[in-house]
């Protein structure tokens, strides 16, 4: 008893004295860095539309929406991505106002009002004088599609304004391409056909239209935003168009374990061997090279750990940021071809449809039922919970994909 009472006399003494250093040095230091940030933003850079914040011990403007500048005061044109179809733009502060060429309606003048010709019975009318043209239905499905995806990630950030105000990390810095020639950020994410993006861009940065390679498009040394200084860095982030291409997390997964795993059989197939790890009961070094199975990687890529992590099936929202970067465009996979005109037509590109992606038919549920059926339910709600900011910020539904992996199951 002697000796469990003194035991308890040293420890509750030990206990005091962490508690009185903590509150003796701890707060003054907190205190004294954040007495010298706020000693840097009131001296040095007065915000006059926006709050100050210190980044790398240098004062940081973050503005309000609709202003930009060291200082934010200078008011962001909001008619520099020509938003107006058929019309003339109006700035405003954070806003804009288009008035519309006559015979055109809608936010955007996008809206066809004017009376279709009637034509004799023996003439054929030009597509553009057809009622309900399909080109023209297709176009604004594309806008309205384009309009529901920012609705949807604008709706995700909202509900967490703390990640709006931070910094984007310098892991996203260092996936984003820079166009300077058209003000353009574009962040990549593997397996969302960022080989046919980075061709698009490779082609707009150097004015060709050449087709390569996978191995040569991702050889091009392109220029990313994490190359600039933090005042270059703020000025893109602030003033380009920023656009992201982005994939059904399940879809994506299964691309990057096919190209990996099975037809690759590259480095990383030797790399991450010890995923097998995760069914079965081994802990040695594996001497003989084999594809990892699928049910092994998902389990693998849902623990988390770092030494399973590689951007292929790194999630989109870790990788670039959207909360933080605040994107303007956000593409999918397999509407590429449609969503990259409609892009092109917002920056104000012209005359470079020839090096396009062409339509690409996607492989769809019965391509994902091939592989995913042999995955427990518990592995697929751990890989819900890893991608779960994926599918919330992009418009996917796991409910969906389930359902739609169970139907093609019983259909089979």
């Amino acid at each position: 008893m002697r000796k469990t009472g003194a035991f308890l006399t040293v420890v509750a003494t030990m206990g005091f004295c962490y508690l009185y250093l903590y509150k003796r040095l701890e707060p003054t230091h907190v205190h004294r860095a954040r007495k010298h940030d706020q000693d840097l933003c009131e001296t040095q850079n007065p915000c006059e539309h926006g709050f100050c914040v210190v980044r790398f011990d240098k004062p940081i403007c973050v503005c309000e929406d609709g202003w930009t500048g060291p200082s934010c005061s200078v008011e962001f044109n909001e008619c520099q991505s020509n938003p107006c179809h058929h019309g003339k733009c109006f700035d405003g502060v954070n806003s804009y106002t288009c008035e519309c060429k006559e015979g055109w309606i809608g936010t955007n003048c996008e809206k066809d009002i004017r009376p279709k010709q009637e034509l004799p019975s023996n003439v054929i009318a030009p597509p553009e004088l057809i009622p309900g043209n399909k080109e023209e239905d297709s176009s604004e499905a594309v806008q309205s599609e384009q309009a529901k995806r920012m609705s949807v990630l604008n709706n995700y950030c909202s509900r967490y304004p703390e990640k709006s105000l931070e910094y984007p990390s310098k892991h996203t810095l260092g996936q984003l391409i820079v166009n300077d020639k058209y003000n353009i950020l574009y962040c990549f994410v593997p397996k969302t056909g960022c080989t046919t993006t980075k061709l698009v861009f490779y082609n707009l940065e150097m004015g060709t239209n050449h087709t390569m390679n996978t191995i040569e498009v991702h050889k091009h040394n392109f220029t990313y935003l994490d190359q600039y200084s933090d005042e270059e860095i703020e000025q893109r982030l602030r003033n380009y168009q920023k656009f992201i291409v982005v994939r059904d997390p399940l879809e994506r997964l299964l691309s990057a374990w096919r190209d990996k795993f099975v037809h690759g059989r590259d480095l990383l197939t030797e790399k991450f061997q010890d995923m097998w790890s995760t069914i079965e009961n081994k802990t040695s070094e594996y001497d003989i090279i084999r594809n990892v199975p699928f049910k092994a990687f998902l389990k693998a890529v849902a623990m988390d750990k770092h030494k399973w992590k590689n951007a292929h099936w790194e999630p989109a929202y870790k990788l670039c940021s959207p909360c933080q970067v605040k994107f303007d465009f956000v593409a999918h996979t397999d509407t590429l071809a449609e969503d990259f005109p409609l892009f092109f037509q917002k920056v104000g590109i012209t005359g470079k449809d020839g090096f396009l992606p062409q339509k690409k038919q996607t492989r769809g549920g019965k391509f994902l039922a091939e592989d995913y059926r042999v995955i427990p339910l518990e592995d697929m709600r751990a890989i819900w919970s890893m991608f779960k900011p994926d599918f919330d910020m992009f418009g996917y539904s796991f409910e969906e994909d389930i359902n739609g992996l169970l139907q093609t199951k019983n259909k089979n």
